[in-house]
């Protein structure tokens, strides 16, 4: 009898009793661990957790679900070290790739985080069937500047429910930054007839409408978003815009005002007023209204770009170019500072710095048309006129259209003896009906009119 007991130790899948004692109690507690995950009960949740994991040591799904409650409760680095335990396990366990992805983005890990989403796509391609899942890749890969990844991204979410509104606000976002600005529009516009009462999708709108030159409807959504929340700044500063665009600059000066009176301890406000002043050609209350802001917040580049056009204005070049050499200190990546600087270095005739500074523009966005027209005027002044060229030709197909621009390339092609081509630029002036047409035609000593 003894060794038909010893012998009974086998179950019918081939698992000892006692193995099979073990798994049913892990199904148990794994029960037990979801149902109090589910409910938001993360403490007790992990502590059934670790009993499980005591018994089943290698389990990849164990250490999946203990990840995801460690993450609930922001711990997302221990949450890491459990979802790299399940994927060194079960390394094509999509699931455990994709909550990978998010934990990396909780800690700030952007790129790793679309590694691993972009992983466990390939591997379960189904997650992308579920709103969640591809809604978390257009953020994702939205912050790491892959828009046309999020855009396709946040399409898909639209395509599974087409009243999803953060999924068309998706769509705006990454359509705005690729400069697909209708497209960005008509999806935000979407975004606001589900939920018209939401104050960012109405001042994201203005925004865009202001970028198509539509500052008219742009005033109607941003005025819209203002009731809606009065204490966005950001909107005070496009309304403003919208005035000015409109001619209402006492409207706009009073736009300023009152952002400056929402929160005065903040550089926007005052940078918004220093903008309106300079709209209604008041520069020296623009300078100190921009004076303000850079006390405010010293570090940014833009306010101190603000304080040189100020000064330009009021032909202060000395304090134009102290804001204009802060700005590049400030914002050495960013061309807009060189060619503010170099606009005022050539002011004071100093070429040759004023030269370097519009190149340096340029190696930071060769399509700069202010660096290469600026340029273009400097050699022309040199009279090195094929510098002058190439500088104006390459203005020219950035903006074909610039009349200023046209003069002087006609200007340009007569120094060099380049009749026919000076004549065509004047025969262009003249199709586009530019008052420049007599410009350049006294410069070449022609009647505009017989030509």
């Amino acid at each position: 009898m003894g060794s038909v007991c010893q012998s009974f130790d086998i179950v019918v899948a081939g698992e000892t009793v006692e193995n099979f004692l073990t798994t049913i109690k892990i199904k148990w507690w794994l029960f037990h661990a979801n149902r109090k995950r589910r409910r938001g009960i993360y403490l007790e949740a992990l502590d059934v957790l670790q009993k499980a994991t005591k018994a089943r040591p290698d389990s990849a799904l164990i250490f999946v679900l203990t990840a995801s409650c460690l993450a609930r409760l922001d711990r997302h680095s221990e949450a890491l070290d459990f979802y790299e335990k399940a994927l060194q396990r079960a390394p094509d366990y999509g699931d455990a790739h994709a909550r990978l992805g998010l934990t990396y983005r909780a800690l700030g890990r952007n790129q790793e985080a679309l590694d691993s989403l972009n992983r466990a796509f390939r591997i379960k391609p189904e997650l992308m069937h579920h709103e969640f899942w591809p809604y978390q890749l257009g953020l994702i890969a939205g912050e790491c500047t892959q828009w046309e990844q999020a855009l396709a991204a946040f399409q898909k979410v639209t395509e599974i429910n087409q009243k999803n509104v953060d999924g068309w606000h998706g769509v705006g976002w990454a359509a705005a930054n690729l400069d697909r600005v209708p497209e960005a529009a008509a999806a935000f516009k979407r975004a606001a007839h589900l939920m018209p009462n939401n104050a960012a999708l109405q001042s994201w709108l203005g925004a865009l409408y202001l970028r198509m030159g539509r500052p008219k409807d742009a005033l109607a959504h941003l005025q819209q978003s203002m009731k809606l929340r009065p204490s966005e700044l950001h909107t005070y500063w496009d309304t403003c815009r919208a005035h000015c665009a409109l001619g209402n600059l006492d409207q706009a000066l009073a736009c300023g005002l009152d952002a400056v009176k929402l929160d005065p301890g903040s550089a926007y406000g005052h940078h918004f007023l220093a903008y309106a002043y300079s709209e209604l050609g008041r520069y020296s209350d623009a300078v100190c209204a921009i004076q303000t802001a850079t006390r405010l917040d010293p570090s940014d580049a833009e306010l101190y770009c603000q304080l040189a056009r100020s000064n330009l204005k009021l032909e202060s070049l000395p304090n134009a170019l102290d804001a204009a050499a802060e700005a590049v200190r400030l914002g050495p990546d960013s061309p807009q500072p060189y060619v503010l600087l170099g606009y005022v270095l050539r002011k004071q005739d100093k070429y040759a710095e004023a030269i370097a500074a519009y190149i340096k523009a340029l190696q930071l966005d060769p399509m700069q048309f202010e660096a290469r027209a600026n340029l273009g005027e400097i050699y022309l002044q040199q009279q090195k006129y094929e510098d002058a060229l190439q500088a104006f030709l390459a203005a020219t197909n950035l903006n074909p259209h610039d009349p200023e621009l046209r003069v002087a390339l006609g200007e340009v092609y007569f120094r060099l003896g380049r009749n026919e081509e000076a004549l065509a630029e004047l025969n262009e002036l003249k199709e586009l009906h530019s008052p420049f047409a007599d410009d350049l035609a006294k410069l070449m000593n022609l009647d505009s009119s017989s030509t």
